[in-house]
């Protein structure tokens, strides 16, 4: 039994294989996949296994009478920290109609993207903000969130957030998504000490899957700065 385990350094060196014989895994065996012949919720799931972990956002907006919204979103990524830019993919249901989130940084120009602390709880929680709701109804109370004092589009019970306001968005090539720039306008924490290593947050990991942010192991990369 002691034989068989994969011990954290063995996956760290990138050892798999089964029993007592280990392997490092290659691509020896690799077949390719057209994706163009894989039908779309299949084709979904392989996106989303492979491109994973990526970082659970909880978007709060309101639109232009003051109704609050908030939505779960993996598609926001950093591209600039000079200026600092955020993009974000914004899908449509089957009628075409595009989110809420969306049309609200469309009207109102701002947003606030929580990251959330890593526990079932939130998991619960987050997964009530993804219910569709009527326009003038609020998932702040599905969730059972609440505001912070001074305002009311942060959530309390975040681990962290980012204030953005929206530039614009484009259409993607022969797709129903629009990609919506962002640009970082503040950031909210609870502390002054750099992330350096993440927080521990929510992620999704797979196909609708949300768990911990990775943190098995770890190396410094620095390679990069000699450019």
């Amino acid at each position: 039994f002691f034989f068989k385990q994969k011990t954290a350094y063995e996956i760290s060196l990138g050892l798999v294989g089964s029993g007592d014989v280990y392997k490092r895994q290659t691509m020896s065996e690799a077949y390719r996949m057209e994706v163009d012949e894989i039908d779309h919720p299949v084709r979904a799931g392989w996106l989303s296994g492979l491109l994973s972990p990526r970082p659970l956002i909880v978007a709060s907006t309101q639109d232009s009478q003051g109704n609050l919204n908030l939505a779960p979103y993996t598609s926001v990524m950093a591209v600039s920290t000079g200026p600092p830019l955020l993009i974000a993919s914004f899908s449509c249901n089957r009628n075409g109609v595009y989110r809420d989130t969306l049309h609200n940084l469309r009207s109102t120009k701002r947003a606030i993207l929580h990251l959330m602390p890593a526990n079932l709880a939130m998991v619960k929680a987050v997964d009530e903000t993804a219910a569709p709701l009527p326009a003038n109804e609020s998932e702040w109370n599905m969730a059972g969130f609440t505001h912070h004092d001074a305002d009311p589009l942060l959530i309390n019970e975040a681990a962290a957030a980012i204030e953005v306001e929206y530039l614009e968005d484009r259409p993607l090539p022969d797709a129903v998504a629009r990609l919506a720039v962002l640009r970082v306008k503040a950031l909210w924490t609870t502390t002054d000490e750099l992330p350096a290593e993440g927080l521990d947050v929510l992620c999704q990991h797979g196909h609708d899957r949300l768990t911990p942010a990775p943190a098995q192991w770890g190396e410094k990369v620095a390679k990069h700065y000699n450019r």
